[in-house]
């Protein structure tokens, strides 16, 4: 039995070894190095949006689909689009999956920094 910190660092670890080697891996990287701070500075609905937005990137799409696939595995959401999930839900389950997929983050964040090349900022 895994421990719930093995399972997201693993799922995490899958993603971004999924990424390595593709035309897009410096954006991803770049991305995934942002998303924590922008998942706290302008909460999760907002992120979800901007990478909506963004989502003809080929390292935006990615990391919103790593995010579904999370929804997915992790809590057994299948998820059309984050946007109309998130804001569905009532203030406290909104917390609780800024949190998870906050801690998600996290591990992008710190995975890809090592296993990822990173691409100059050009956004």
């Amino acid at each position: 039995m895994k421990s719930r910190l093995q399972q997201v660092a693993g799922l995490a670890y899958e993603c971004v070894k999924g990424v390595k080697g593709k035309g897009f891996e410096g954006k991803y990287a770049s991305h995934a190095r942002k998303l924590p701070s922008m998942i706290v500075h302008n909460g999760l609905l907002t992120t979800c949006a901007f990478i909506r937005a963004k989502a003809k990137d080929d390292g935006w799409q990615e990391i919103e689909n790593h995010i579904k696939l999370y929804l997915e595995k992790m809590e057994g959401k299948k998820v059309d689009s984050l946007v109309e999930f998130f804001a569905g839900l009532d203030f406290a389950q909104y917390r609780l999956y800024t949190q998870k997929i906050l801690y998600f983050a996290q591990w992008l964040k710190r995975l890809a920094e090592g296993e990822l090349k990173y691409e100059a900022e050009q956004d």
